[in-house]
């Protein structure tokens, strides 16, 4: 990852350091241009599953397109998150915020780092891109999970998101959250 700026503008005032509840540090901001590469390198170390539960689909290499997808943001109805363990390190997980034209219905979708799941990192970026979206005016919070990612569902659940069936496919479940009236 590229150096962050020393004045906090525009979407890096959504740069924050954060704490796990294994009380390991961690910091996150929006995506820059120059992340492509740190991007790709994170996606690589991944796990096939962890793709296709990010991705809904079989993917093997998350390629130029889907990473330009990712950082070709406008910071505001669509944002990406990367964090790592210091501002300058690896990237250890993704987390994309991507809402209707209305501003109403706001998708997540979080990936992480083997290494770095269930020690509350997830739920610290989930928590994150809430907020960023509740300051946005986002209603409601949502992801669509393969029914057989039950650690994101059950983490969804636990940050009070409830759970449905998805019309159609009974491969999906819909998780959703109110977070303003």
């Amino acid at each position: 990852m590229m150096p962050l700026p020393k004045t906090g503008t525009g979407p890096l005032v959504w740069s924050a350091d954060l704490v796990s509840r294994s009380g390991l540090k961690f910091h996150v901001r929006p995506v820059l241009p120059a992340d492509e590469p740190a991007l790709s390198r994170f996606f690589n170390s991944v796990t096939p599953e962890d793709l296709r539960f990010r991705f809904l689909t079989t993917v093997k290499q998350v390629g130029h397109e889907r990473l330009r997808a990712m950082i070709d943001v406008d910071h505001r109805r669509t944002e990406t998150f990367i964090a790592s363990l210091d501002a300058n390190g690896p990237v250890i997980a993704v987390g994309m915020l991507a809402c209707d034209e209305a501003m109403d219905i706001g998708e997540v979708a979080i990936t992480l780092s083997p290494a770095f799941k269930s020690k509350g990192f997830g739920w610290e970026l989930l928590r994150h891109i809430a907020r960023f979206g509740e300051a946005n005016g986002v209603k409601t919070l949502q992801s669509l999970e393969s029914r057989s990612n039950q650690s994101a569902i059950q983490l969804e659940r636990d940050f009070g998101f409830t759970a449905h069936s998805y019309p159609g496919d009974a491969s999906l479940v819909m998780v959703q959250k109110q977070i303003q009236a």
